[in-house]
């Protein structure tokens, strides 16, 4: 055992000194601008001013841009290495595999072949190539789902950290609902959780009260969804195969039928969202009402049904971009893990891959962008996804269904 886990150490932290030795030079330029220009006002102005600038991240991101500050330390510095940035991006993409593989603990059991999901370009592509933050949210959602089931306490403050990171942490809500449900039994644990919770929140906020930063992130995410009124950013989802032209130029809140384009989106999407979510709030009530521990069936449940979650809110929503997909990959995985069932996870990094490179075009040598009604390919990819996807739950909940009342017969 010792020696399989110090071998595990060694592959991963090998590899992941690997990715940050052959980490691509080019970058996404619109992106990149922002980050370096945003290192630079934090360098002049000071952590405390982060809010009186351009700068409309959450502070889990202005945190790591201190950082980077902080060990570049010149103008020049900042300006020429904005590149090196990519390595807080890649070290969360390898965070969960961290800690579920190179060290014991109890909060899954199951063999994680991870290699098939460290060696996975679409799962490491938008913060290797493009340089793009959505690791950080992503890996901290994922540890705070996990983690809850157990340390509901700890499961809460991840959360919180990846609520700090990007506001499409919201999406993961509902889930993180459901586990706390199973694992808090006691009043005192409410307690602790909303108390830890607060004073998390106010030492994330504490820099930046002086100069009234809390009150811009306040408006800043009261903001967010009227920042870009696209009905689509390149997300390759249901519009481009419901709408007559290129989402892109297609205003969400103008009319679609009877409703606009924004608020249809977010009619399909709670209706998707609760055909998956009740099944799993089911699932877990039963494993709480009994007092169980949370089995290989709950696992597979939850995996599934936190992916599909995910990949409605990508699929249905108007103003997605490309890269919100990305929780699909790692959901989708660890289904696969406790299912050893892989094949939806092929399928979804399929289109999430080739929507990031149609972006991106020219890095890799993979024409598919050249191809006629190419979106309209992407899109149907996503399609077979949330078929495919929606079908395997339908059939691992009703199987579960059937050996319930088996089992109570």
């Amino acid at each position: 055992m010792e020696q399989s886990l110090t071998k595990t150490r060694v592959e991963i932290l090998l590899l992941f000194a690997l990715y940050l030795f052959i980490l691509p030079r080019a970058y996404m330029e619109y992106d990149m601008g922002f980050w370096r220009e945003w290192a630079l006002q934090i360098h002049h102005n000071g952590l405390g001013n982060t809010y009186n600038s351009t700068i409309n991240y959450f502070p889990i991101y202005v945190y790591g841009l201190y950082i980077y500050d902080l060990l570049q330390g010149t103008d020049a510095n900042i300006i020429h290495n904005i590149n090196s940035i990519k390595i807080l991006f890649v070290f969360f993409d390898f965070l969960p595999i961290f800690v579920l593989c190179c060290f014991r603990q109890k909060l899954l059991s199951f063999k994680i072949p991870y290699l098939f999901l460290l060696l996975n370009i679409a799962y490491v592509f938008d913060s290797m190539v493009w340089g793009q933050i959505d690791s950080i949210y992503t890996s901290l959602a994922f540890l705070a789902i996990i983690t809850t089931l157990r340390y509901p306490v700890t499961g809460v403050l991840l959360y919180l950290l990846a609520l700090n990171t990007k506001q499409q942490a919201i999406e993961f809500l509902p889930v993180m609902g459901i586990t706390l449900l199973y694992s808090v039994r006691k009043f005192k644990t409410v307690l602790i959780a909303l108390a830890s919770a607060a004073i998390l929140q106010f030492l994330l906020l504490l820099p930046f009260l002086g100069a009234g930063g809390a009150g811009k992130l306040v408006g800043i995410a009261g903001n967010t969804l009227g920042l870009y009124n696209q009905l689509s950013i390149c997300a390759f989802n249901i519009w481009y195969l419901i709408t007559g032209s290129n989402p892109y130029f297609i205003n969400s809140n103008d009319t679609y039928f009877l409703l606009s384009y924004r608020t249809t989106g977010m009619i399909m999407f709670g209706s998707a969202a609760l055909a998956v979510l009740l099944p799993l709030l089911r699932k877990v009530w039963q494993l709480r009402k009994h007092n169980l521990p949370f089995d290989d069936a709950g696992y597979r449940i939850l995996f599934l049904c936190t992916g599909l979650l995910c990949l409605y809110f990508f699929y249905f929503n108007s103003q997605m971009h490309e890269r919100y997909a990305l929780p699909i990959i790692i959901f989708f995985f660890f289904y696969g893990v406790a299912s050893k069932n892989y094949k939806l996870y092929i399928l979804a990094s399929i289109p999430f891959l080739l929507s990031l490179d149609k972006c991106f075009p020219d890095y890799l040598p993979v024409r598919h962008y050249k191809v006629i009604y190419a979106s309209v390919v992407i899109a149907l990819w996503y399609t077979a996804t949330v078929v495919y996807g929606s079908y395997l739950y339908y059939k691992l909940v009703t199987d579960e269904g059937k050996k319930s009342r088996l089992d109570t017969a």
